[in-house]
C-alpha cells in the first residue's frame, strides 16, 4: 500500500513526459523542470573557437530580465562585466572601456569577435530550452535534460544538483560547427 502511495504521490508531482526518441522530443511537447527566477552561480567557462580556446572564471547573477556577468581571465582582458536587460547591454573592460548595445550577442561579437549565443545561455545554462526557438529536447530518466537541440546548437548536461526545491546543471556544454563553450558551475544559489 506504501508503494502504490508514493507512486501515486510522485505521479502528481512532475507530469508524465512525452516519449522520447533518439531524437528527443519536440520543445513544445516538453516540460521544462522548474527554476528559480532569481539566482546566482560561479564557476568556470572555457570556450573554444576552432583552434583557439580561452578560460574564464564567471559570476551569474539573474533576476527576471535583468543580469549581470563577471569574466575574469576572460579574452586576455583580465576581465569583463556585462550588465543588462530586455532593453539595453553594457559591457565595461578592466581598463575600464565601456561598450553598449542592443543585444548581448551583438556586443560580445563587437568586442571579442566571437558570435557567442549569450541570449539563449540564460536559459541553457539553467536546463531549459529557449522558449522562443523551435528544437528538440532528449530527457534524461528523471525526466531533466541530457541534450537540448536549438538554432543548430547542442546543449549537452553531464550533471544536475539539488538547489533548494530545483534541479539545476552542474556541467553546460553547447557546440556548433568549430565553436564550443564548456561551464562547469561550482555554485548555484537560489535567489527567490
Amino acid at each position: 500500500m506504501m508503494l502504490l502511495c508514493g507512486l501515486v504521490t510522485a505521479c502528481a508531482v512532475r507530469p508524465p513526459q512525452p516519449t522520447a526518441t533518439d531524437n528527443g522530443v519536440a520543445v513544445e511537447a516538453w516540460t521544462s523542470p522548474p527554476v528559480p527566477a532569481a539566482w546566482r552561480l560561479s564557476g568556470r567557462t572555457s570556450l573554444r573557437l576552432e583552434d583557439e580556446g580561452v578560460t574564464a572564471t564567471v559570476v551569474w547573477d539573474q533576476s527576471g530580465s535583468g543580469y549581470r556577468i563577471d569574466l575574469r581571465g576572460a579574452f586576455g582582458a583580465g576581465s569583463l562585466r556585462i550588465v543588462g536587460d530586455d532593453d539595453v547591454v553594457r559591457l565595461t573592460t578592466a581598463d575600464g572601456e565601456r561598450y553598449t548595445a542592443d543585444s548581448p550577442r551583438e556586443l560580445v561579437r563587437a568586442v571579442t569577435g566571437y558570435d557567442l549565443p549569450v541570449s539563449f545561455l540564460r536559459y541553457w545554462v539553467t536546463g531549459r530550452p529557449v522558449p522562443w526557438l523551435d528544437g528538440r529536447v532528449t530527457p534524461d530518466s528523471a525526466g531533466l535534460p541530457s541534450v537540448i537541440r536549438q538554432s543548430g546548437w547542442r546543449v549537452t548536461y553531464e550533471a544536475f544538483r539539488s538547489v533548494g526545491r530545483y534541479r539545476l546543471p552542474e556541467r553546460v556544454a553547447v557546440a556548433r560547427e568549430g565553436m564550443s563553450v564548456r561551464i562547469a558551475i561550482g555554485d548555484w544559489e537560489s535567489r527567490e
